[in-house]
């Protein structure tokens, strides 16, 4: 027979109906008044003027409020609280073993994530991701992949599904590059009910006090655009031959968060969302172990196509729309520009498109510079030679033909990352660039009338395939 907690009989809750009329506004307003941003614990106070624990069980419904807390809560989104909006407390709350793993929800903390919206295809990767964390209890997972592939709008679909099997969720973006001690203090007070107010001074100490409360707690926690606290390449600078994977200065303890998340026992999972993998992740991974990493692909041909239907009608055979998929990698950010500028210049017109051989431009290119602008020399000499000679390479041929010749620990790194990376893809022994990419490889070197690539530029087809080539 299954053990039960008593409840007491204690104020009241939230209704469903209630719940979802305050999460609808509590939407709203953070689409019109916070600039899209979903409100932090923090802002929610100042918002409702309550306290963070008493909005943690308004929230969640698991102990009882004053009916006067609910009604200040709603008139701070402009809600009328109404008795249907309201109930008390059931008498009974069920185990969590009881519930077959199932956790009572605890308010969650979104930080800057973006709303779900429209999302396509992905099945396998959520299934994956599901599998790893909720079934064999992964604690640090990474998202790797090439910006514009859909890694943060993944993250948020898969912590929408799977949230229920927490008490705490909370994202956080490093977009900005925060520092960690601050990263911790409100991880710290988000988890502790903001009960927790004696912080340790150092950046180790922090982490344990983290650490305790992974382990008492079942908590989600996700960082988005890891690459801005990792070192890339200064573009003032002559040369560029940074450590792959390394912190930029005055960030390094987040490899100690990162490691100790990943090596610790707790009860937690940590998603990280990155362009660039952290040195710690590549030692901790592994198929059977705790840490995982899964590196996001492009979209198939059927969820492509979906992003283009959402602009309007298009028109185009099954191979044109192939092409024009394959080309751009299946990148959904890409694709969404794309499809913008078929809709609005070319009629939906793909064919029309197509003929004019101009697929670089706006922001497709902004988003390669980003990309490129991290690569090391090593890196770009790859990237250009591929750019240039246009066809699949070997490791062999690298080593021979590269100018100045690289040694192959520096070839091997410098292919390891352009892979995970997605600037280049490995079939049959070779390696290659997607077209996307070739094609603004070599745009950017003949500007720079690098190695004489404008010569090279004036043949091929710019929508063939390498693997057609080959």
């Amino acid at each position: 027979m299954h053990s039960q907690k008593k409840r007491r009989r204690r104020g009241v809750v939230l209704t469903p109906q209630g719940l979802k009329k305050l999460q609808t506004a509590k939407s709203e307003a953070e689409r019109h008044d916070n600039n899209e941003r979903r409100y932090t614990l923090e802002e929610l106070n100042i918002r409702t003027g309550l306290d963070p624990d008493t909005l943690m069980r308004v929230f969640t419904g698991e102990t009882g409020v004053d009916k006067r807390t609910l009604d200040r809560c709603f008139r701070a989104f402009n809600l009328l609280l109404e008795q249907s909006d309201y109930d008390l407390p059931t008498i009974q709350l069920e185990s969590v073993e009881a519930q077959g793993g199932t956790m009572d929800q605890a308010l969650p903390d979104w930080g800057e994530a973006p709303e779900s919206g429209i999302f396509y295809g992905r099945t396998k990767e959520l299934a994956n991701l599901t599998q790893w964390i909720v079934e064999e209890r992964c604690r640090l997972v990474t998202i790797l992949g090439i910006g514009g592939m859909g890694k943060t709008a993944l993250s948020v679909q898969l912590a929408e599904q799977i949230q229920d099997k927490f008490e705490f969720l909370i994202w956080r973006s490093l977009r900005h590059a925060p520092p960690i001690q601050d990263i911790l203090a409100q991880l710290i007070r988000f988890l502790s009910n903001a009960k927790e107010t004696d912080l340790s001074d150092t950046v180790y100490a922090r982490v344990s006090q983290l650490i305790h409360y992974l382990r008492v707690r079942r908590c989600l926690l996700l960082f988005d655009n890891i690459e801005s606290i990792l070192q890339g390449c200064n573009q003032s600078k002559e040369s560029c031959n940074y450590s792959l994977g390394h912190y930029r200065q005055g960030y390094e303890a987040y490899g100690e968060l990162f490691k100790r998340v990943g090596e610790a026992r707790h009860q937690s999972c940590l998603i990280l969302m990155s362009r660039e993998k952290p040195k710690e992740i590549g030692l901790l991974e592994g198929e059977s172990l705790s840490v995982r990493i899964l590196q996001v692909k492009g979209l198939q041909l059927e969820a492509g196509q979906e992003i283009f239907r959402t602009k309007g009608a298009f028109r185009g055979t099954l191979a044109e729309w192939n092409q024009l998929i394959e080309y751009y990698a299946g990148n959904p950010l890409v694709l969404k520009i794309v499809s913008t500028t078929i809709h609005k210049l070319f009629d939906g017109n793909v064919s029309e498109f197509l003929k004019q051989n101009t697929a670089i431009f706006g922001n497709i290119c902004n988003l390669l510079e980003q990309q490129f602008e991290r690569l090391s020399d090593a890196e770009k000499a790859i990237i250009k030679w591929m750019a240039i000679h246009r066809h699949p390479t070997s490791f062999s041929q690298l080593r021979e033909y590269l100018s100045p010749p690289l040694s192959p620990q520096k070839l091997l790194e410098a292919l390891n990352s352009l892979e995970e990376r997605s600037l280049i893809d490995k079939k049959a022994g070779c390696f290659f660039t997607p077209p996307m990419v070739m094609e603004y490889a070599a745009h950017r070197f003949s500007e720079a009338q690098t190695m004489g690539v404008q010569t090279q530029l004036s043949s091929g087809y710019p929508y063939q395939t390498l693997a057609a080539n080959s």
